[in-house]
């Protein structure tokens, strides 16, 4: 009797065993790389800061060239390896990660550290996009919005421990941050491999985007929307680039914030997002509605507007975390759209992160370079105005593409 218990439970457990599939890889792995990355992302501006007194244009330089370097990665150079599996692009790109932030640690020059801190970005563009394209896979609609939330929760988990590790840690001393966002991305290698040798389903998986394998059949049927997705998704991250990389020097040297509480301050934008992810991943009322894009960039650029009258702890961390919701609702918005229907979503991903890692670009260099010759209050007007005028545009090309569509297809 008691044999025959053992022997129910170890089938059971070789069945669960052998049920584990490509959603216990991705989702571990987003939280790892987030946590990584977004420890790096806050420790790295008060490493340069701290190390080679770098002033607030030259930490929107140093953070723009990751930027524009991802993209770069994103647009002309993952392409090239389109034809390797998803895992293997995501353990190469977790090495290499790992490599040029020890190498940041282990130079003495300022120069030499941004051309390792811009490859970190190459590298960067083989993570994202191929894990949000195999993620994608094979799914639509209620579906495909509620698998977008599960891994949208995973990669913000890692945001929320992210910058509240990194300011801790970079009080103690400015490298442990580097050495820790580096010893995760390792661990995510670690994992990722070893899933992959484990796992007979992820062993045996050979996804590939249909677009780029010959035996697909399926037609593309993707919606208008996803480009006022992507304008929401580009200025929804200039503010963003503003606050992540110039808002912790207004922090430390206009508010006369510790490392630390600058740290929590960073991480209260992840709270509402959090639980916005959670709404998002199990309602479609949002599917498919320009209405609902419009609304939140107009309520992002009235946050953004009203951080120039505070400057108390709570108040900010409350705007911030507000501002994190809405940059939820792009995110969401600009993945859903964008793979929706589509034959090609590493490639739509791709773009996804392009313009996200563009609007980091417009906002670290140019709100970098308002903050050193104007002033925080100018930073603000520019980032409500890029953001009101992304909602005309948005609204700007629903309505024309939907009339062109309506042509075409002859509906009145």
């Amino acid at each position: 009797m008691r044999f025959q218990y053992v022997s129910q439970i170890r089938r059971f457990l070789r069945s669960l065993y052998s049920g584990l599939g490509k959603t216990y890889v991705i989702l571990p792995s987003a939280f790892l790389a987030a946590t990584g990355s977004s420890i790096i992302e806050l420790g790295i501006i008060f490493y340069i800061k701290e190390i080679y007194g770098a002033t607030a244009s030259q930490v929107g330089y140093f953070t723009a060239l990751w930027s524009l370097s991802y993209i770069i990665g994103c647009v002309f150079i993952r392409p090239i390896f389109k034809r390797f599996l998803p895992r293997f692009l995501l353990i190469g790109s977790s090495l290499f990660m790992c490599l040029f932030i020890l190498l940041i640690l282990f130079t003495n020059s300022f120069m030499s550290a941004i051309i390792y801190y811009a490859l970190y970005g190459m590298a960067m563009a083989f993570f994202w996009p191929p894990i949000l394209g195999w993620l994608s896979q094979d799914t639509e609609g209620a579906r495909l919005g509620k698998s977008i939330s599960y891994f949208n929760l995973s990669w913000n988990t890692g945001v929320v421990v992210g910058p509240f590790l990194a300011g801790i840690l970079s009080a103690v001393s400015p490298e442990i941050p580097l050495y820790t966002g580096s010893f995760l991305f390792l661990l995510t290698v670690v994992f990722i491999a070893g899933a992959s040798f484990a796992l007979p389903k992820v062993r045996a998986d050979r996804y590939i985007d249909s677009a780029e394998n010959k035996e697909t059949s399926r037609t593309d049927t993707s919606t208008i929307l996803r480009f006022s997705g992507w304008v929401g998704m580009f200025t929804t991250f200039v503010v963003f680039g503003v606050i992540l990389n110039i808002f912790p020097v207004y922090a430390v040297d206009d508010l006369m914030l510790k490392k630390e509480v600058v740290g929590v301050l960073m991480q209260s934008r992840t709270f509402l997002a959090i639980f916005l992810f959670i709404i998002l991943g199990h309602t479609t009322f949002w599917h498919f509605r320009i209405s609902q894009m419009v609304a939140g960039q107009v309520l992002l650029a009235s946050i953004i507007f009203s951080m120039k009258y505070f400057s108390s702890l709570p108040v900010l961390a409350l705007l911030v975390a507000g501002a994190g919701a809405l940059r939820a609702l792009s995110y969401s918005n600009s993945v859903f759209h964008g793979v929706s229907g589509s034959i090609n979503r590493t490639g739509r991903m791709a773009v996804h992160e392009s313009l996200l890692a563009a609007g980091l670009i417009c906002g670290s260099l140019l709100g970098g370079l308002l903050y050193q010759y104007y002033s925080m209050d100018t930073v603000y007007y520019f980032c409500a105005a890029i953001v009101l005028l992304g909602a005309l545009l948005q609204s700007g090309l629903f309505l024309l593409l939907h009339k062109r569509d309506e042509r075409n297809t002859g509906i009145l």
